[in-house]
């Protein structure tokens, strides 16, 4: 090849490169503002703040742990509002109706259903006989 012809077809090969650069940077839209103002939602994180999710949050999908929520320190309140005042002493707090196959003791050595629960008064539960 005769050493004009190289020439040329590196000019070629570069004005090529050039164009697809050029095109490529004039494609990229700055952001308008910082995250997450008008982008995408800040992501759950690590940090010690509080922090709201608007939409359901699925855990453990994989079913590779044994439990899917675990709450190291503090209670656990399951509601749309604000815990029960004073503070509620249970560490487990749900407003509104809940439900169990079975309720047992903490060792899980004692255990009954639903269907063992019978009305003592109104306000409160005794086991069944």
């Amino acid at each position: 090849m005769k050493e004009e012809t190289k020439n040329i077809l590196k000019g070629v090969t570069l004005g090529i490169l050039l164009t697809l650069s050029g095109t490529v940077l004039a494609a990229w839209t700055e952001p308008t503002a910082p995250p997450p103002g008008a982008n995408v939602e800040a992501p759950i994180n690590v940090s010690n703040n509080s922090q709201a999710k608007g939409g359901n949050l699925t855990l453990n999908t994989n079913n590779i742990k044994e439990y899917g929520l675990i709450v190291q320190y503090g209670k656990l309140l399951i509601s749309n509002t604000a815990p029960p005042q004073p503070n509620n002493p249970n560490e487990l707090y749900v407003k509104g109706e809940t439900g169990s196959d079975k309720f047992c003791n903490t060792l899980g050595t004692k255990c009954f259903t639903v269907d063992q629960l019978c009305a003592k008064a109104p306000g409160s539960w005794n086991l069944c006989p």
